[in-house]
């Protein structure tokens, strides 16, 4: 029998539903592809960029060196307070404790935003347990039950009152704390640990009033009574029981924050208080070892800790309550439909907002001293004292120590000498441990410079040298030398206050007195602690002492390069600025809730085309672009010898012959699409490369890929350790490498303006000198690591304003500006070599201040000098953050976010074209110049693995990925196409057979 052939059927139902299918794959993956292909400079920004190839060893080794670090800068971060008859260092046979407080479940590494960590690998309780010290599971297991974790811990998505939330059960609710559970705490331990946190963060500024949970699931309970920076009364309840029923009371606070500690001093049993600070994701390891001996906390206070918040000078005019509202301002920005994303749900703006910083030069210690020698205090008189000491509880660099030491000041020579404009005042202490035990102390040099009423504000007191010793065994000595320019000492005169005809950085005439001292308040008892020098006549500075350029009024009156005075006094705002003359009339006791807006600060709500139009100047030259020259700065990842050069000097003349080679199109994909890393440019051989958040933690905050979470900010400045935080930057840097970046968004020092700032965490100190000193260490260790910074947010972006830092009016003199908020930034351009900074998203006055023509280009480049690039902050909204604006203001580079953006108006002309290679040249300049200060770090300590690796793409990238993904749709569509065109010609021939036969 013949076998038959096997008849081929169709199957149209099968072949249809794959048709069906691989279209709307074809059409999904077609979408996709366009949508990917929008967003691939950001993409690249994060997985795309070429990569450093790090070994499995070399990253391992650099994270046990970076947690060691971080343990090392939490333990000098660690400031002890108190410490009644030496309970601290607890005994060593001592290995049980209780440890008391909500928080102690919820032990916080790091503010709320991009500033903190990403995780708490070590918290108190974990570094206890490694340490060898149990505690009463008991008690936490109750407070996890009561509360596991913080509910909202994410200020970026929530608000204020709801990231301030505060969890405490009440001592004496029997339903948490059971008679049973009280008595075996007391038989566990006589040794109490009560720990007290508070969180901030991006934002959200601290809450004025309580927002609190004292029962299981219960309603939030508030308490208008007490700011989230006091304690709570169930707190307070807490420490008067541990108090009364053990033997040794440890208070450890863990906050973003300041806060008011006076009860610490007044309930009995109080023996000993450490501000713990902020550890990052490992540091608290170090905590169990402050509190046992095995290190000693050397930390000294980052800001002035007073009894009552409100005596501050900014207060009135700080965090929610402390933003205006401008009362004819709807229709303008933020007013005109515009969202705030970063609250818990959608919010429409509803107000344009205003803050003042009326406070003007005195905030933090420079309030408390200056008001204090003006005997605004003397009235003063509770149960902490009388006077200042009834203010004042820990002063701005205050800390005791396990140990003592004895202070002789072995070089005052400068003692009765006349000051020169160019000179020095120096002074050498010789710094004696007399205890049992090894510790580190700091020395402080403070200045006072002559005062007339009335005339320029002054302070009575300003920090102008620090030295940390090292590590002292006891009867070991260190001599460390403090040294201040007299040129440090100038203050800034916008109005000609002193009438001399002159405005601008000046000395007056008279006794400048020079103090060595423990504190901002106390004065060293050594004979020489006090040194008096003379100026016999008034000295100006007309020109930047570091680099010659002219310096005038850059935001003054008639001299406002933005077109309305910083001050307010061409615009109506009619504030009121503390002045020393008058401290008790000045001081602001209330902020001004609203006002009208004048038609000048209207006008410059939002950038528009005629402002991009009469920007042109007709006289611009027309620039070359697209040349043949055949100069490249990198060579598969290496940089060339030219490169090189150009990193060194931003004036070397073969940059225009370089600049020359680029395209239109490559400067604006490199200036628009900054978020996340600069572009690609191959006409001169620069590859992709991946920038960074955040300050504490390299790729914590949006990377792919993060380095080791250290303390915070403001822990860092508690260690007045300038070579510590040189290390940081530089292990910083390393793990930004490491991981693929090679620029960092960080570090930021804006200052403590009030103790309410919701980033004062990732912000240094109220001080601008400490601020200075130790964010441009860190910037010098990253540089040295090979890594560039955008150090930010400049300039004021020194509080959240409630919830309204998005285009906030922010208004001050110019004095206050320079002295107090610039400075930090000028020392960083001026002698930490920082070559780039980030913007912020307040107004300075009246304008952005990344538009700020006078910010951007008359301070920072026509007298600091700085060559390198300026970096907007995420751009959530371009009609305010304006690509076009920044760049002509002086910007380098547009953080235009994920979706990108694009040149709002004109781009024709010269000016624009200038501008825009100008850009560029700065951005590679910043790019390249911190690879030479890598080189040449690695030659000075002749060690060639200090070398960053040169950084080469993968061969196989995510583009590779998605046209793979679009080959295999496009086949697969061919393919069920194939088979439904087989299906119809196998039914004809069907057809066709069954009519044949």
């Amino acid at each position: 029998m013949t076998k038959q052939p096997k008849v081929r059927k169709p199957h149209p139902v099968l072949h249809g539903i794959g048709l069906v299918l691989s279209v709307i794959l074809l059409v999904a993956v077609l979408v996709g592809t366009y949508v990917l292909s929008t967003m691939a400079t950001i993409i690249d920004s994060f997985i795309g960029a070429p990569s450093g190839h790090y070994s499995d060893a070399e990253i391992a080794d650099t994270k046990v060196k970076a947690e060691a670090l971080a343990a090392d800068v939490e333990a000098e971060g660690t400031v002890l307070v108190r410490n009644n008859d030496n309970t601290l260092p607890l005994a060593a046979d001592n290995k049980k404790i209780n440890v008391f407080g909500w928080a102690s479940t919820a032990w916080l590494g790091g503010g709320s935003g991009s500033g903190g960590v990403s995780g708490v690998n070590t918290d108190l309780l974990a570094a206890l347990t490694a340490y060898g010290v149990a505690y009463n599971t008991e008690l936490t297991d109750m407070y996890k039950n009561f509360q596991d974790g913080r509910e909202y811990t994410r200020t970026l998505s929530a608000w204020p009152e709801q990231s301030g939330r505060l969890y405490e059960p009440d001592i004496n609710n029997q339903t948490y704390y059971t008679q049973s559970m009280l008595d075996n705490a007391k038989s566990f331990s006589d040794t109490a640990v009560v720990v007290i946190g508070r969180l901030a963060g991006e934002s959200n500024d601290a809450t004025k009033q309580q927002y609190k949970r004292t029962e299981k699931g219960g309603d939030i309970v508030v308490d208008d009574t007490r700011t989230m920076l006091e304690l709570t009364t169930e707190e307070e309840n807490l420490l008067n029981y541990v108090g009364a029923n053990y033997a040794h009371v440890v208070v450890l606070i863990n906050s973003t924050n300041v806060m008011e500690l006076g009860q610490i001093e007044t309930i009995p049993g109080m023996d000993a208080c450490l501000i713990a600070g902020l550890s990052g994701s490992e540091g608290a390891t170090a905590v169990p070892e402050v509190l046992w001996g095995d290190r000693e906390p050397s930390g000294r206070t980052a800001d002035t800790w007073a009894y009552d918040l409100t005596t501050a000078a900014s207060y009135a005019n700080a965090g929610m309550e402390g933003v205006g509202k401008y009362s004819d301002a709807d229709g303008l920005y933020p007013a005109d439909g515009t969202t705030n994303g970063n609250l818990d749900t959608p919010y429409t703006y509803e107000q344009v907002s205003y803050v003042d910083y009326a406070e003007g030069i005195y905030i933090g210690y420079k309030w408390y001293e200056t008001a204090d020698a003006e005997g605004y205090w003397d009235a003063e008189s509770n149960e902490h004292g009388t006077g200042y000491d009834a203010v004042v509880q820990y002063p701005f660099g205050y800390g005791l120590s396990y140990t003592s030491f004895d202070w002789k000041v072995t070089d005052a020579a400068a003692n009765g000498s006349a000051l020169t404009k160019d000179g020095n005042v120096t002074v050498k202490v010789t710094v004696t441990n007399t205890g049992d035990r090894a510790g580190k102390d700091v020395v402080q040099l403070y200045y006072t410079a002559p005062y007339t009423a009335g005339k320029i504000e002054k302070s009575s007191v300003e920090l102008g040298a620090f030295a940390k010793t090292k590590e002292l065994a006891p009867g070991e000595s260190e001599e460390v030398t403090l040294t201040i320019p007299v040129s440090d000492m100038a203050s800034y005169d916008a109005y000609d206050a002193n009438h001399n005809g002159f405005t601008g950085y000046e000395l007056d005439a008279g006794d400048y007195i020079f103090t060595v001292r423990h504190d901002a308040h106390d004065v060293d008892d050594d004979a020489n602690a006090t040194i008096t020098c003379s100026l016999p006549a008034g000295v100006q500075y007309a020109e930047d002492t570091a680099t010659g350029n002219a310096v005038s009024n850059k935001f003054t009156g008639n001299d406002a390069i933005d077109g309305v005075s910083l001050d307010g006094s061409d615009s109506d705002q009619n504030i009121t600025y503390l002045t020393r003359a008058d401290f008790a009339g000045t001081f602001p006791k209330t902020n001004t809730p609203t006002r009208a807006m004048t038609d000048n600060v209207k006008a410059l709500n939002l950038y528009t085309a005629d402002d991009a139009n009469g920007w042109i100047n007709d006289a611009d030259e027309a620039i070359t672009t697209g040349a043949k020259n055949g100069l490249k700065i990198e060579d598969n990842g290496e940089t060339t010898d030219l490169g090189f050069r150009l990193g060194s000097d931003f004036n070397d003349p073969r940059w225009d012959a370089l600049l020359d080679q680029l395209t239109v199109d490559e400067m604006e994909n490199l200036y628009i699409n900054a978020y996340g890393g600069l572009a690609e440019l191959k006409s001169v051989g620069k590859s992709k490369s991946k920038d960074a958040d955040g300050p504490a933690q390299i790729g914590g905050f949006t990377g792919m890929g993060a380095g080791t979470g250290f303390p915070s900010s403001s822990t860092l400045a508690q260690t007045w350790n300038a070579g510590l935080a040189q290390e940081e930057g530089r292990t910083i840097g390393t793990q930004a490498l490491q991981n693929g970046y090679t620029g960092w968004y960080a570090p930021a020092t804006n200052m403590h303006r009030s103790p309410f700032n919701g980033r004062n965490y990732e912000y240094y100190s109220e001080d601008s000198l400490l601020s200075g000193v130790i964010c441009g260490n860190t910037v010098t260790g990253a540089n040295q690591a090979g890594v560039y910074t955008y150090v930010k947010h400049f300039i004021c972006n020194d509080g959240e304003s409630g919830i309204y830092r998005d285009s906030v009016y922010t208004w001050m003199t110019e004095q206050t500006l320079r002295e107090t908020y610039l400075r930090p930034f000028q020392m960083l351009v001026e002698d930490y070599d920082a070559v780039g900074l980030m913007s912020s998203y307040n107004r300075i006055g009246a304008v952005w201040a990344g538009g700020s023509e006078a910010l951007l280009t008359g301070i920072l480049r026509d007298e600091w000098g700085f060559d390198g690039a300026v970096i907007t902050d995420y751009c959530d909204h371009h009609s305010y953050m304006n690509g076009d604006q920044a760049l002509r203001a002086g910007g380098s580079l547009w953080m235009a976010g994920f979706t990108g953006g694009e040149m709002a108006f004109e781009t024709g002309s010269n000016s624009y074209l200038q501008a825009l290679r100008r850009a560029t040249k700065e951005a590679l300049y910043m790019y390249l110049h911190v690879r030479v200060t890598n080189r040449d770090y690695a030659d000075s300590i002749g060690d060639t693995t200090a070398v960053r690796h040169a950084f080469t793409t993968s061969v196989f990238g995510w583009r590779h990925l998605v046209a793979l993904i679009d080959i295999v749709a496009v086949v697969l569509f061919a393919l069920a196409v194939c088979g439904v065109v087989i299906d119809v010609k196998l039914r004809k021939a069907a057809k066709t057979e069954k009519k044949n036969s």
